[in-house]
């Protein structure tokens, strides 16, 4: 095409549905400096010529079918792309690249700002050239088969603000170089096999608001130092073998909105200071080893949507203070030693015995058990045999999803004899899922419909496999989460 094009600088072909390869020949078309291709169905192989194109400024062909070539493990193209001297933006993601990242990667140009290659099956080392790309300002690996170990050369990297490198298998402690990357805000990685402690010079990155280190081999407690991160918005270090005690200064991250710490080795109790993170929305600590009592300032978490005890040591009563969050969808306290009456206002009405069972001095509200499970709020083994199921937790959780995206509650009256809710979703899961979500979260007109519609679709598929009526196929509250993040971070990669 490039012979018949010889002038033309951009080429904008994203967001079709365009297929086939893409030709060789787009390299003769010399004064390219733009070439999107994002968001079709194209296959075949990145062209190895387009080092051809020096003054190239924007390379963007992502979510395709798009594959490494067969005759080497290693991605030629980027070969190539080291002669593009002004390259600023490369984004390959979400394709089926099934290849290693060669060593001239380092060789790329160091306008690079931004890096995107996730979800396109890269395999192999981090090459250490990679410390060589100094404009880079985000880098984002997540979701591949990445191994070895976290390249000491990141820190030369002095531009870099978001580092994904999240959902691979890479392995070895967190690296102390990265805590000399002044600007970054956002480090990721989650989901790998790092072992070792948490660096505690992470601390001193104050540009730092989102910070996830959940699903690893993590043994330590959590540096004093992290507690001083003020503007933290996301923190996530579920699912690891961390140890100690929650300190005061907890109290001050005022602007965090999710904090995860569930499934770890934390003892001790929750300091009343937790009552100041008031624009919290998502809160776990489920299954510690936390003791004491739940604290009165829970009830100053005026923002709070989830909160999850479950599978700790706490004891005494529900404070009544809890009554007062409005925006409170889902509790569960399962699991531990409390007692005294249940809390019977606000959203208490709409809770059901999953988020309380196993506290044997609880009482009232429980004797409602098998009416809740026969209006779709409870998983239907307890409400038809009183069987208390270590998976009823997550029915309960896929129910509330769907009601949270679709605006409709399984007593609705549409909801009648055989249609059931999770029927409804199912049924359009088999044609088109996004039709049950509620309008006032989605529309053809949105600047982001595409993210947002594959946003609320992963959520939906997410709601149907806790809701399975066979608990042992439901999935666990750890695989939730961990889900829940990925299409956190695909859909906030995606959008703007």
């Amino acid at each position: 095409m490039g012979l018949w094009t010889p002038s033309l600088e951009s080429l904008l072909l994203g967001d079709n549905r365009l297929s086939g390869s893409i030709p060789s020949s787009i390299s003769n078309a010399t004064k390219l400096t733009q070439i999107e291709m994002s968001i079709n169905s194209f296959i075949g192989f990145i062209p190895n010529t387009l080092g051809n194109l020096r003054d190239l400024r924007v390379l963007s062909v992502a979510r395709n079918n798009l594959a490494g070539e067969a005759s080497t493990p290693e991605l030629r193209f980027f070969d190539s792309l080291s002669n593009c001297k002004n390259l600023h933006i490369l984004s390959i993601s979400l394709n089926q690249l099934n290849g290693i990242l060669p060593a001239s990667v380092a060789n790329l140009s160091t306008s690079i700002r931004y890096f995107s290659a996730f979800r396109s099956k890269i395999k192999g080392e981090i090459p250490m050239g990679i410390g060589n790309l100094s404009g880079l300002s985000a880098l984002i690996f997540y979701g591949n088969e990445l191994s070895g170990f976290i390249p000491s050369t990141l820190r030369r990297l002095k531009n870099l603000e978001q580092l994904y490198l999240g959902d691979n298998d890479l392995e070895g402690s967190i690296p102390n170089d990265l805590c000399q990357l002044d600007r970054l805000g956002e480090l990721y990685l989650s989901d790998n096999k790092l072992d070792g402690p948490i660096p505690s010079c992470l601390g001193e990155l104050s540009s730092m608001i989102r910070l996830s280190l959940g699903s690893n081999n993590l043994t330590s407690t959590i540096p004093s130092t992290l507690w001083s991160l003020e503007d933290l918005l996301h923190l996530n270090f579920s699912t690891n073998s961390l140890t100690g005690s929650l300190p005061s200064a907890i109290g001050n991250l005022k602007v965090i909105t999710e904090m995860d710490l569930s499934l770890n080795r934390f003892s001790g109790r929750i300091p009343s200071t937790i009552g100041s993170c008031q624009m919290i929305t998502f809160l776990s600590f489920a299954h510690n080893e936390l003791q004491g009592s739940i604290p009165q300032s829970f009830g100053n978490l005026i923002s709070l949507e989830l909160l999850d005890l479950s599978n700790n040591n706490f004891s005494g009563v529900i404070p009544k203070s809890l009554e007062a969050l409005r925006y409170l969808q889902y509790f569960n306290v399962s699991f531990n030693r409390l007692e005294g009456e249940i809390p019977t206002g606000g959203h208490f009405a709409n809770f059901t015995a999953q988020s309380f069972m196993q506290n044997d001095g609880l009482y009232e509200f429980m004797a409602q058990t098998k009416t809740l499970a026969t209006i779709g709020y409870m998983a239907p083994e307890y409400g038809r045999e009183g069987i208390v199921s270590t998976k009823g937790d997550v029915y309960s959780y896929g129910i509330l999803l769907m009601e949270t995206f679709t605006r409709k509650k399984p007593t609705d009256e549409m909801f009648f004899d055989n249609l059931t809710m999770r029927n409804w979703v199912y049924e359009a899961s088999l044609d088109s899922i996004v039709q049950v979500v509620d309008a006032n979260l989605i529309g053809q007109e949105d600047e982001d419909f595409m993210p947002k519609k594959k946003c609320a679709s992963s959520i939906l598929h997410l709601a149907l496999d806790c809701s399975t009526s066979i608990p042992t196929q439901r999935i666990s509250m750890e695989d939730v989460v961990v889900r829940l993040n990925k299409i956190k971070i695909t859909f906030l990669t995606n959008i703007g």
